[in-house]
């Protein structure tokens, strides 16, 4: 059915129809705390921007995910359904919480509400990560992965026009009985797209209130192999980088519209490359914004002696580094870049820098064993005792298109025919699970500051974040992990 005519000069970037776009966020996982569907609000800007008529729905806090998605495609009657599926589940061996089936019975409300003729379209990180068995999964139209800006708007302008979409960098699609896929491109002009505007399509005080960080990118891409990730098939192999004015222009834009004061760079890592990283944060203390900055994504492959003090100047007071082991066994075959000696020169000077750093670990990989553990926990136990947090993950994610997949090919332990939906992780045949999770409880009971991921999911923590969140106690609240710990287990 042909779409209405374009009610504004610019829709569809002015040669198409103008659609009813309901975009629909799947993601419901509020532990440690949730996650703002910053891609997606992305999409929504450009979607805006080329005269769309766009709604964004975002079931994080739904009491009913199926039933909220279900109203919003009866009430707005969109022409085209976007739905991001952020993960395919949490990672977690001890823990495990699979989202895909969640996000097929969102998918399945949808159709069944929706108008006759409305097109399903999918996207998000994970389509990034299995854009066939996905779409598969999902039984959508149309899937995106990679890039949605851009990608997005194409799509649309084709299936508002009924011709038919073509070779769309990215697009997932089924023609006669098969499921085709067209590679991503690697758009490297970011500046020319519109920033997210998150406060428009978000309620960010209701995640602020939940603990959530509110994220910004400055670049996107790897550089880096490490063997587990899946950032380069997601962003691209390369930088492509956003002019610092415009991060600038965006953090303002969220202090100024949200009174946003704690900003987390979500970048695949922060300080790579590092010259990027300084002119961002030269940038951010020329402004003078008043706005906290953290990051998750750190790397000690690349840390420059001017970075840390142009960090400090920008306003870091705390970091996430991501180590994942402190065993040179371990961190060559995970292929980090970096060795064991390296993260402790880098763990000083970030100290003498005055930021405080949550440490993050993978347990289990290639190469690990009995030893190799006991190198990781005694690093971990030094900066326990200088003030840091430690924050670890037990087994390893298999995702296809991976080395990790490979290893595990090679190893038998997965199958040449297994799609990975169903998550399967890796464990070094070297390392007894229950004696490593055995170990690991033991060590933890002697440090409160140190955290299991598996620990994120008890019930009670969404709460407390929470409630330091109205306390308006300084972020990151993994500060408070050591209280947080000893609450819990309290009430246990």
């Amino acid at each position: 059915m042909p779409f209405p005519s374009p009610t504004s000069p610019g829709a569809a970037g002015g040669t198409g129809s103008r659609a009813r776009v309901l975009l629909v966020s799947t993601n419901t996982e509020r532990q440690p705390y949730p996650v703002v569907p910053n891609g997606l609000a992305a999409v929504a800007s450009s979607l805006d921007r080329a005269g769309h008529d766009v709604r964004l729905l975002d079931l994080c806090f739904a009491r009913s995910p199926v039933t909220a998605a279900a109203d919003a495609a009866r009430r707005f009657s969109p022409d085209v359904i976007g739905v991001s599926v952020r993960n395919i589940d949490n990672s977690d061996a001890v823990a495990l919480r699979h989202y895909t089936p969640e996000a097929a019975a969102v998918v399945r409300a949808l159709r069944a509400a929706a108008p006759h003729g409305c097109r399903l379209v999918a996207g998000g990180a994970a389509f990034g990560v299995a854009p066939e068995a996905l779409f598969a999964e999902l039984d959508v139209d149309y899937a995106v992965a990679g890039d949605g800006e851009r990608a997005s708007v194409a799509l649309i302008a084709a299936l508002a026009a009924e011709a038919d979409p073509g070779v769309i960098p990215g697009l997932v699609r089924s023609s006669d009985g098969a499921i085709t896929f067209t590679p991503p491109g690697e758009d490297a002009d970011l500046d020319s797209l519109p920033a997210p505007s998150l406060a428009r399509w978000v309620d960010l005080k209701r995640y602020q209130r939940h603990g959530a960080t509110v994220p910004v990118q400055t670049k996107r891409g790897c550089v880096y192999r490490c063997v587990y990730c899946t950032y380069r098939n997601v962003e691209g192999f390369g930088y492509r980088t956003r002019s610092p004015a415009l991060v600038a222009d965006e953090i303002a834009e969220l202090r100024r519209d949200a009174g946003v004061r704690h900003v987390d760079f979500v970048d695949s890592t922060f300080n790579s490359p590092p010259g990027h990283a300084i002119e961002v944060c030269e940038e951010l203390a020329r402004r003078r914004l008043g706005v906290q900055l953290d990051t998750t994504n750190f790397t000690p492959a690349t840390v420059p002696r001017e970075l840390l003090s142009a960090m400090r100047a920008a306003g870091f007071r705390t970091l996430g580094i991501t180590a994942e082991s402190a065993s040179d066994t371990v961190l060559d075959r995970l292929e980090k870049g970096f060795t064991a000696a390296k993260a402790r020169e880098v763990a000083e000077r970030v100290e003498r820098a005055g930021i405080r750093a949550l440490w993050i670990f993978l347990v289990g990989g290639p190469g690990e064993t009995d030893a190799t553990l006991e190198e990781t926990l005694s690093f971990a136990a030094w900066r326990l005792r200088r003030g840091d947090a430690v924050y670890l993950t037990v087994g390893l994610r298999i995702y296809p298109g991976t080395t990790l997949h490979r290893i595990a090919l090679a190893e038998g332990v997965v199958g040449a025919s297994d799609t990975l939906l169903s998550p399967s992780f890796y464990f070094s045949p070297a390392l007894r699970f229950e004696s490593a999770i055995a170990r690991l409880r033991r060590f933890a009971a002697d440090h409160p500051r140190f955290m299991f991921s598996a620990d994120s999911r008890s019930a009670i923590l969404p709460f407390l974040t929470r409630a330091a969140s109205v306390l308006h106690l300084p972020r990151p609240h993994w500060r408070y992990m050591g209280l947080f710990q000893r609450m819990a287990r309290a009430v246990s």
